[in-house]
């Protein structure tokens, strides 16, 4: 029996590409019976149901949508304890009576850490001490408080929902089929992202997501990697009240909204504002060159592209690949040539069935 029973969600570009969406859909449409993230609280993931309910998570997996699905946060978490506990209270519906697994070496962000990241970050940042936090945990700083020693204290524990268990073991142990959501985006990289400082505090990339997670690479089936038409980068405006730059994309000419609309028909407002900090999200050209960089570096088995309503407002929630406007499907084959690399599902609005799933009928095509 094949040990490969993991599927592997990440952001393709800079961020902002939905993964939120594409990560319930998957969860409530697929077989997935455990799911766990590495996400600090500068990630913000949404997903909108058809009844146009938002769900928005900075720590809690969005599989949490598949009621029988186990949610574990991994070693690599970076957590924000009143952030995680209110996401716990405000969606005990969904949860209902369901633990959330979290690694002992999980590390927790405390006000000290958001208080010296606004002190010492001159570059783009949502700054809520996540890099901060993390390398406090990387130096073994004396008194470092981790997850182990923050949750096994009652008090903190909302209705002892929380359990500290070894996460690695879990997944390890899990013969059935996992669900593992990134965050941010690879173009964030600190590593192999766009031009440093301007980038996360850390890697963004499949294999990261992996080593986080306590499994091998083996046990990887699906990549699938979320990519939009235009890419996004954070506002130049902080939360904090400074400008501080919050770096470019490449050699690509940043666009204004108003372009963004102008080029896809559409007529009604369009502009997009961070799930973390609501500020307006800046917008660039597709950059082929840098997607095919980040396809090198993740290897995805699938595409996903969102905000396929950007290329043509026709195809705004447009529900059957073979009303795409010619446009959309042009770009499609565009990104097949380009990443070798199949598109299976495409995004057309912002709510759960806005969504072209093709996966069914491209394998049984290929096979």
């Amino acid at each position: 029996m094949s040990d490969r029973n993991i599927t592997i969600v990440l952001d393709g570009q800079a961020g902002s590409c939905g993964k939120g969406k594409i990560c319930g859909y998957l969860a409530k449409n697929d077989n997935f019976s455990m799911a766990t993230n590495n996400w600090s609280s500068n990630a913000g993931h949404t997903y909108v149901s058809d009844k146009e309910e938002k769900i928005i998570v900075s720590h809690l997996p969005m599989a949490m949508l598949n009621l029988s699905c186990k949610l574990l946060l991994n070693a690599g978490s970076i957590i924000t304890p009143e952030i995680l506990l209110e996401e716990i209270t405000k969606y005990k519906k969904i949860i209902g009576n369901r633990k959330i697994y979290i690694n002992p070496r999980a590390m927790i962000i405390l006000e000290k850490h958001r208080r010296e990241e606004k002190r010492i970050i001159k570059s783009g940042s949502t700054f809520k001490g996540c890099g901060v936090a993390q390398a406090e945990k990387i130096v073994r700083n004396p008194g470092v408080i981790l997850a182990k020693d923050y949750f096994n204290n009652p008090k903190n524990n909302v209705d002892g929902i929380i359990e500290i268990a070894d996460t690695a073991k879990m997944l390890n142990n899990c013969k059935q089929n996992i669900l593992i959501e990134g965050a941010q985006g690879q173009d964030l990289d600190i590593n192999y992202g766009l031009d440093y400082p301007h980038t996360t505090s850390r890697m963004c990339s499949a294999s990261q997501l992996m080593a986080d997670s306590g499994c091998s690479p083996f046990k990887v089936k699906d990549i699938y990697m979320i990519i939009r038409p235009y890419p996004i980068r954070i506002s130049n405006k902080t939360n904090i009240g400074e400008d501080i730059y919050s770096g470019d994309y490449a050699e690509s000419k940043e666009i204004t909204w108003e372009e963004v609309k102008k080029r896809c028909g559409c007529n009604i407002h369009l502009e997009e504002y961070t799930t973390v900090t609501k500020k307006v999200r800046r917008v660039f050209e597709m950059n082929w060159e840098r997607l095919k960089y980040n396809v090198m570096i993740n290897k995805p088995t699938q595409i996903v592209l969102n905000f396929a309503q950007y290329i043509d407002w026709k195809a705004y929630k447009c529900k059957n690949y073979q009303l795409l406007p010619k446009k959309v499907i042009e770009f499609i084959k565009e990104i097949e040539n380009q990443t070798n690399t199949p598109v299976t599902m495409i995004g057309t609005g912002e709510c759960e069935s806005d969504i072209i799933d093709l996966r069914k009928s491209y394998f049984t095509f290929l096979h």
